[in-house]
């Protein structure tokens, strides 16, 4: 019988301790950290043309074209007005999910100078052109629910936003020869 009161016992307090620590129905959850958060996906880089080029030329005997000039090279990110509303917060987040500091528009000063080698033809036109390393992506503001039946990130935008040719804020530039019809 004492047993029998003891196993009894045990049991009653396994079942009736959570019981009683139990949050009440109506309680929120908590956050796991933020309250808003954003999900980067479809990452991709890319070199996007500048406004830094030589002018157009056709090369009937081949040689070589040279750029040399002090201009400012300017590049811009294409963003909807849905990021454009927050696109600091955004680009500083990007770059950790990106491993790249990337930001909105980049733009500077400097004393240009390439030249490259163009072949003989005469059916098309040549220009040196400066492109410069850029990000692009798509993303998603969700926001912490944290109603008893939810308790998860919620989409705060209808859709993903796509972000175009996000500028690298390091100076990673490559030359190239653009190529078209004479």
């Amino acid at each position: 019988m004492k047993k029998i009161a003891t196993v009894l016992a045990l049991l009653a307090s396994t079942l009736v301790v959570p019981l009683l620590n139990a949050a009440p129905a109506n309680a929120r959850c908590a956050p796991p950290g933020n309250e808003v958060i954003y999900v980067f996906k479809n990452k991709s880089f890319t070199y996007y043309p500048t406004n830094i080029h030589s002018d157009w030329a056709i090369f009937r005997k081949g040689g070589s074209i040279t750029y040399s000039k002090t201009k400012t090279m300017q590049v811009s990110a294409s963003v909807t007005a849905t990021v454009s509303a927050e696109a600091g917060v955004i680009f500083a987040k990007a770059s950790t999910s990106l491993g790249v500091t990337v930001g909105g528009s980049k733009s500077w000063t400097e004393a240009w100078s390439y030249t490259a080698n163009v072949p003989a033809d005469t059916a098309h036109k040549y220009r040196l052109h400066a492109y410069h390393y850029t990000a692009n992506f798509s993303v998603m503001k969700k926001q912490f629910n944290g109603a008893p039946s939810i308790c998860n990130y919620q989409n705060v935008w209808k859709s993903y936003q796509r972000v175009t040719h996000a500028p690298a804020k390091a100076s990673k530039n490559v030359w190239r020869l653009d190529k078209a019809a004479a």
